[in-house]
């Protein structure tokens, strides 16, 4: 049994799930990711946010307080709330996210004065997913912040800490950076080019930096006047400075692989130029087996618009390349580095496949033109083997590497022999029920199919309610769950041999318990390697047998105590406020049909006892 609600802006029944920490997927309507807890619609097969389902129709909202404002969503299930009478209208999830509390809830906010806005802004934390950005960094809002709610705007508590000024910037140290804040006018940061209306200035200079970019390259506090090494790179005209950016900067990007710049970097701020410290120490000139003439690092793709293709990747790149003059042929850095690096470690620059007739090439692929793997039907992204020849056979190294005879848990009887499936094929995966595209290991005898996805997977958790250990499966079709009944399509466990299924959420597992063998809480993973030892075994704390790494576990966040799990159940109560509602339903209901079969197979018993005891009475007084 499953509990089931419309919300008033969607026309279906919403079940209730939670998602496992593996499964991701997108809200409908605010269009943020969710984790956790969610509820979906088994009809549209689409997912929203719990708190996206339950906004109110109607509400007062400071930003607008003359009048209430109105939940309307549209056909892509786009939600705002709108005022008919003055054309107000607004995103949803930002003005539901920024609601001062009411009732018993309601508590006068501190507040603060701050330059940046006209208004006090009132500290508040913001839990649910929204689209605002903070006043000053312009980065994501959430957790703790000061705001103005009748305005809109809102600082993270961080940015409302900003020093006021800063002296000896990595990027401009010869004057003091001072933090200025003006609605009405822009400022473009000289760093990564964009305008803002917060910003660290030099008036002198005109120079600005934004928020984020002045921030991410500050040095630790204990370094702050450390003098900054300098080098002569042939790649630019100045020479570059040393610096440390701490946090990534989508802005700054290196020059020789386009990447962006973190880390320990070499840069001239004034021409917003950037190299990675690894970048500028590439060598020369290398050999590589794409080419038969040695190639040498340029710069040229830097200037004159020279961007130029790859002939690995077979993307358009304008960073440094490897380049033979004389056959026009180019190699950006990180295919070339990439492919290299993969010969070091044994990896075959040339390979033959069964499925193939040509010989196949290694490369590194990227970039959203990727060609299709002709194994897992995924873009063949990363180091994958292409063929030159004719442009239509690519697979996955970690797909070249499937072994053409396997011996699965899914299917223990008989060993699986690797396949290409025909085109015109229809047969579908025995474990996820999926139809099998690309190879697919089956058995002959069996006439037995599973996809290499599923083939790739292990039985993980051991659940009291099954006798095998089950699997963990993303997607699959045409499934319903053992304990609530309901589809069970995605994120689930499963045993495909006996198809028992459990949803994540319907499994009656406490994610935390207690054991009479350890002082602190232990936790439930999938898997869990403790690291103790050199010999790479991993035991059971509780009953010092050998425990397989890849298995669920009880473990501990703070001393790596880990045990089985039935050896942490059997010494447990299980919290059943902790479990999910339907599979208490469904083990109460359980529980009650055998206590009413007892309860029948008594009251037989006892009526053929009285009918017994009836009889003997009549016997007895026959006798008298």
């Amino acid at each position: 049994m499953t509990t089931s609600f419309r919300p008033p802006a969607h026309e279906h029944s919403l079940i209730p799930r939670e998602l496992s920490e593996n499964y991701s997927v997108q809200c409908r309507r605010c269009g943020c990711p969710i984790h956790g807890r969610t509820n979906c619609c088994l009809d549209c097969n689409v997912f929203f946010h719990k708190w996206c389902t339950e906004w109110p129709l109607q509400i007062q909202h400071p930003c607008h307080p003359q009048h209430p404002l109105i939940l309307v969503t549209d056909n892509y299930f786009k939600s705002s709330y709108c005022c008919h009478e003055c054309r107000f209208s607004d995103r949803a999830e930002d003005l539901v996210s920024t609601l001062p509390p009411t009732g018993e809830q309601a508590e006068e906010d501190e507040t603060v004065d701050h330059f940046a806005h006209e208004h006090p802004l009132a500290s508040f934390s913001v839990t649910t997913p929204n689209n605002i950005r903070c006043g000053a960094c312009r980065q994501e809002i959430s957790g703790r912040v000061y705001g103005c709610r009748p305005c809109l705007y809102l600082l993270h508590e961080s940015c409302t800490q900003l020093p006021q000024e800063i002296l000896l910037h990595p990027f401009h140290p010869q004057h003091r950076l001072v933090l200025v804040a003006d609605s009405t006018k822009w400022f473009k940061c000289n760093t990564c080019g964009l305008l803002h209306q917060f910003v660290y200035c030099c008036s002198e200079c005109r120079f600005n930096l934004d928020v984020h970019c002045a921030v991410s390259a500050l040095p630790p506090e204990d370094q702050q006047n450390k003098v900054s090494s300098m080098v002569d790179h042939f790649s630019h005209p100045h020479p570059l400075r040393s610096f440390n950016i701490k946090e990534e900067n989508k802005h700054l990007t290196c020059k020789a692989c386009e990447q962006h710049a973190s880390g320990d970097v070499y840069g001239c701020p004034g021409c917003m130029f950037f190299l990675h410290r690894s970048c500028a120490e590439l060598d020369g000139e290398m050999f590589h087996f794409h080419h038969d003439h040695n190639l040498i690092l340029s710069a040229e793709g830097l200037h004159n618009d020279g961007s130029f293709i790859c002939n690995c990747c077979l993307e358009a790149s304008s960073g440094f390349v490897y380049n033979c003059e004389r056959c026009d042929f180019n190699l950006d850095t990180e295919c070339a580095l990439k492919t290299r690096s993969a010969l070091y470690e044994g990896i075959s620059a040339r390979v033959q496949h069964f499925a193939h007739q040509h010989i196949l090439t290694l490369h590194y692929l990227k970039g959203y033109n990727c060609p299709e793997c002709n194994a897992c039907k995924q873009p063949a992204r990363g180091l994958a083997y292409c063929c030159l020849s004719c442009d239509r056979f690519s697979l996955h190294l970690s797909c070249f590497q499937l072994p053409l005879k396997l011996e699965h848990e899914f299917h223990p009887s008989h060993p699986l022999t690797l396949r290409k499936m025909a085109s015109d094929s229809y047969a579908a995966c025995n474990a996820c029920r999926r139809k099998c595209t690309g190879f697919a290991f089956q058995c002959e005898e069996c006439k037995l199919h599973m996809d290499v996805e599923c083939a790739s997977l292990k039985p993980t958790l051991k659940h009291l309610r099954h006798e095998h250990t089950l699997a963990y499966f993303k997607r699959a079709m045409g499934l319903h769950c053992n304990a609530c009944g309901s589809s069970s399509n995605a994120d689930l466990y499963r045993c495909v041999s006996c198809d028992f299924n459990l949803h994540h959420d319907c499994i009656p597992l406490p994610l935390t318990a207690r054991s009479e063998f350890h002082i602190h809480p232990l936790f439930l993973k999938e898997k869990f390697i403790s690291g103790y030892g050199d010999s790479g075994e991993e035991y059971c704390d509780v009953c010092e047998e050998m425990r397989n790494p890849d298995l669920g576990v009880y473990c501990c966040q703070e001393c790596r105590f880990a045990a089985h799990i039935e050896c942490v159940i059997s010494t447990v109560s299980l919290d059943r406020e902790k479990l999910v509602k339907n599979t208490q339903w469904s083990i109460v209901d359980e529980e009650i049909a055998s206590a009413k079969e007892e309860m029948e197979a008594m009251k037989t018993q006892l009526e053929a006892l009285m009918k017994k005891r009836t009889d003997m009475d009549s016997q007895t007084v026959r006798g008298v």
